[in-house]
């Protein structure tokens, strides 16, 4: 790993590099004793995940086991959602209690759960892990708990939908195996002077002394009947000069959204670009400042 490990009780966001120094897993890493980490990442890399972590395992001293379809459970996220975990959990989840990026352990109903204090969303949120025997249990649970609240489920797209208001990467979107940290901006969780020889710290330190040739971008698009999916290309001065990694339509702001790849020299706020979306050339401006919750104050309030 390329990041920081954290320290017990918390959470560190690092990724994971190629010898070339380029990505290989975005994860989320939760320190759950001195030496017991629970890794998250993209569901749908877990294969390829593994094979990376049992060819890189020491001789002796540590282990690995996936526990994908055993470990699961549900996010709860939006402005009461620690109204509804402190309604069900036994335990203090307060700010200062349950700081944004700890993990601790409580019951919750007759759930033995791992909560962290997380969201991808955005917003306000936890990340509640039980056995998979006692999911229905859970969601019973924080269903009755909610009811009042106004919680309700919601599904992958819509999260997917959310993420883009604050500019959140996505594996393989924005983060990929040909991309690398300073491009994408996973720069910013990588220990550069981390006083270990971590896989990839020689191109990855190249690479952040020679500075990148390109970086991701938000853009707000004009669009009409249909918004930026993927790869559609980013037309400047009527050349094509990046393309788009994904988009969508982002509800709250209500603003058609895309994330894409522009050389450095060009970016800047507002720069004005054309982004081509089934043939038709559409106008867009880059930004720069989250649409959603800019400062991070309700994420981390």
């Amino acid at each position: 790993m390329a990041g920081r490990i954290p320290k017990t009780g918390r959470i560190g966001l690092t990724p994971m590099l190629s010898p070339k120094g380029r990505l290989l897993g975005d994860f989320t890493v939760s320190a759950l004793a001195e030496d017991r980490f629970q890794i998250t990442a993209s569901f749908g890399a877990q294969a390829f995940h593994m094979r990376w972590f049992e060819q890189h395992l020491p001789e002796s001293g540590v282990t690995v086991e996936n526990v994908s379809t055993r470990r699961i459970g549900f996010q709860i996220a939006g402005p009461k959602a620690r109204e509804v975990l402190s309604r069900v959990a036994r335990g203090d989840v307060s700010n200062q209690a349950l700081r944004f990026l700890d993990v601790r352990d409580f019951d919750i109903g007759i759930c033995r759960a791992t909560v962290q204090r997380l969201s991808y969303t955005g917003d306000l949120g936890y990340e509640i892990y039980v056995d998979a025997e006692d999911q229905i249990a859970l969601y019973g649970i924080l269903a009755e708990a909610g009811a009042d609240l106004g919680l309700r489920p919601f599904g992958m797209r819509a999260m997917m939908s959310l993420r883009l208001e604050k500019f959140f990467g996505s594996w393989m979107r924005e983060f990929r195996p040909e991309y690398r940290p300073a491009e994408t901006g996973l720069d910013r969780f990588v220990a550069y002077n981390k006083p270990v020889d971590f896989i990839g710290k020689v191109a990855a330190a190249r690479e952040k002394a020679e500075g990148p040739a390109r970086r991701l971008a938000a853009f707000i698009v004009e669009a009409e009947d249909a918004d930026v999916v993927a790869y559609e290309p980013i037309w400047h001065g009527g050349e094509v000069v990046g393309f788009c990694t994904s988009g969508g339509y982002a509800h709250h702001a209500g603003k058609s959204v895309a994330l894409g790849f522009l050389p450095v020299g060009l970016i800047a706020e507002g720069r004005e670009v054309e982004i081509e979306i089934l043939g038709e050339m559409r106008p867009a401006r880059l930004v720069t400042t989250p649409l959603f919750d800019p400062d991070g104050s309700r994420m981390r309030g």
